[in-house]
């Protein structure tokens, strides 16, 4: 079991979030009102350029002692990311090494730069993992591939 703040701190710190999500990301919100709820797109660089993925964060009661929780709502092709929607994310930052000091803003950028960043050493897609280090070339033509069929702004704010 883990600890929550007591309620009004609780609302203190949602607060705090949204002020922070507000000041720096701007292709985040909150859904409806809810500062539990964001939903946004990430947008990616790199192998990834051009493509818009959806996420949605959702704040446990047990935040900030515990991480919120991550909905990657577009297919991707990437070691660190299920292939399945939505996606599952490989991330210590998600699991041990969340930390009451992080906040939602820092989350997003943590998986702004796994998306950029991949890590086939680390995967869950076992196969993009291979054919990062073994065959770039067909890695590559797929990830433009899956941005073509799932990752287009339009496909992302709807």
């Amino acid at each position: 079991m883990y600890a929550e703040l007591p309620e009004l701190l609780w609302y203190k710190r949602l607060a705090l979030e949204y002020k922070l999500v507000h000041e720096h990301e701007p292709l985040f919100d909150i859904v409806d009102g809810d500062l539990t709820h964001y939903r946004g797109i990430i947008i990616g660089e790199g192998l990834y350029e051009g493509g818009y993925f959806k996420v949605e964060i959702l704040v446990p009661r047990t935040f900030p002692y515990t991480p919120p929780d991550v909905v990657w709502w577009t297919r991707i092709w990437h070691p660190n990311f299920t292939d399945e929607v939505p996606a599952r994310v490989c991330e210590s930052v998600l699991k041990e090494d969340w930390s009451p000091s992080l906040h939602i803003i820092t989350l997003i950028e943590t998986l702004r730069n796994l998306l950029n960043n991949p890590n086939p050493d680390d995967p869950l897609n076992t196969i993009a993992a291979m054919e990062m280090k073994f065959r770039p070339d067909i890695f590559q033509a797929r990830v433009r591939q899956y941005i073509e069929l799932y990752a287009r702004p339009e496909q992302a704010l709807k």
